[in-house]
């Protein structure tokens, strides 16, 4: 019979190895899957941050005021601290701020 048979001690010891390290991975992996799960920011947000910037390179580069993002709202407010810069806010449709920057007024 099978399980008559005595296992070997040095199977034994692989088999538990093999156990442990069978466990250990699947530890790691569900923990990448829980904090993958847990991030803050959508890929859309960062999709729309990456339009913003092309927007205000874009802006700068061209000596354009203004500037519009589907999506998004922009505010522009003058820098309390210094006369010279100008704060853009970039909010989207649920009030969740998205970008804001410091940038030399354009005139």
């Amino acid at each position: 019979m099978l399980l008559r048979r005595k296992i070997q001690a040095s199977s034994l010891a692989e088999v538990v190895i093999a156990v442990s390290v069978i466990a250990l991975c699947f530890g790691v992996v569900s923990l990448i899957f829980i904090r993958s799960t847990m991030v803050t920011t959508s890929y859309e947000e960062v999709r729309l941050q990456t339009e913003i910037q092309s927007a205000l390179w874009e802006q700068l580069h061209n000596g354009q005021q203004e500037f519009d993002i589907e999506g998004v709202e922009v505010i522009i407010e003058q820098d309390e601290l210094n006369d010279s810069l100008q704060i853009i806010t970039c909010s989207a449709l649920n009030e969740k701020q998205i970008w804001q920057q410091h940038q030399l007024k354009i005139e």
